[in-house]
């Protein structure tokens, strides 16, 4: 039985996967032959439940890596990769999940990936205490790894405190100039200042992934908020093509269309984006809009009802109604 977690049947019957079993790949096989001969031994079943998690086959992995607990119970690495591996698919178990985690580090107190995988499990459940707790302990193993100074940069920055969090993102750049994540968080920050810094950081974290929607689309919006509406076009389109899911590129495009009175290719964009989200009150309002400049008063008319329908607060649409309401009247 596995010492500190619950018990499991599967666990404690042994692992019997025949070497010629072609349901199983090739590579199942093989370690399942060196298994067979050696049917006591921890290892080969870490390695095995290795190979079928990186085949996405969670259920046997976690099967594997607890008949290698249940063989060799106090191994911080089995107790690790069963955290991961309940953290793994559909069903994760956070509270089992924690259990390994911990015991893993009570077993090897000095485990950095056991350490930060704990904390951000913590911090998942915003429990920011118990997390930067584990981010300053991860930090004391390994000092120079920019994962922890980036953690503790998102607890001040959910916590409140800007001023903190901007400098532990810098210090996370110090120890990796190409922490993707980090930039991200400098040139929302900048942006948010509505300081120019904001196009350096969203130029950085697209050299590091040149096809990281999220950056084209952050510099897009910025570049849109000063009025430099084909640049920011080029890269919502961009955006369009990259994540064909990405419903605030269309809407942003049908927005400058519109101010451009290409109210066709607006309504177009607009179409896409009510279509990926059909909740999404603020693109039935500025559909309508469009549809109104077309002289389609019953198209806009029905899409500023159902933009109030959807929320209440949609006063452009209210607005909207009213211009339509007097044109209508009018003989």
């Amino acid at each position: 039985m596995l010492m500190g977690l619950p018990a499991c049947k599967q666990a404690q019957n042994p692992r019997f996967i025949a070497e010629s079993d072609t349901t199983f790949s090739i590579e199942i096989r093989n370690i399942s032959k060196k298994i067979n001969l050696e049917p006591s031994n921890p290892e080969l079943y870490y390695k095995r439940s290795n190979t079928f998690f990186y085949e996405q086959n969670f259920k046997q992995a976690q099967y594997d890596i607890e008949y290698a607990l249940h063989l060799d119970s106090v191994n911080p690495l089995y107790h690790y990769v069963h955290a991961k591996y309940l953290m793994s698919g559909d069903t994760a178990n956070a509270k089992i999940a924690e259990q390994s985690y911990n015991k893993a580090i009570q077993l090897k107190p000095n485990f950095f990936d056991a350490t930060m995988d704990l904390a951000k499990l913590y911090l998942a459940k915003q429990d920011y205490s118990k997390a930067q707790a584990l981010y300053i302990k991860a930090n004391k193993i390994d000092v120079v790894n920019p994962g922890p100074y980036f953690y503790l940069g998102i607890i001040a920055k959910e916590t409140g405190d800007t001023s903190k969090a901007i400098l532990l993102f810098e210090q996370t750049l110090t120890y990796d100039s190409k922490h993707y994540d980090a930039t991200m968080q400098l040139g929302n920050y900048y942006a948010e200042l509505d300081n120019k810094k904001a196009l350096l950081f969203f130029d950085r974290a697209l050299e590091i992934n040149a096809f990281s929607d999220e950056a084209m689309y952050a510099k897009g919006l910025y570049l849109q908020q000063h009025h430099l509406y084909k640049d920011a076009m080029k890269l919502y389109e961009a955006v369009a093509r990259i994540n064909p899911s990405h419903i605030f590129c269309r809407y942003n495009l049908g927005y400058i269309h519109g101010l451009f009175n290409d109210y066709s290719k607006a309504i177009s964009f607009l179409d896409d984006a009510i279509t990926l989200s059909p909740e999404y009150a603020d693109a039935y309002t500025l559909r309508g809009f469009m549809k109104e400049q077309l002289k389609n008063s019953t198209g806009a008319y029905n899409d500023y009802k159902h933009a109030i329908l959807l929320d209440d607060n949609q006063n452009k649409a209210k607005a909207g109604l009213k211009r339509i309401n007097i044109t209508i009247s009018m003989p």
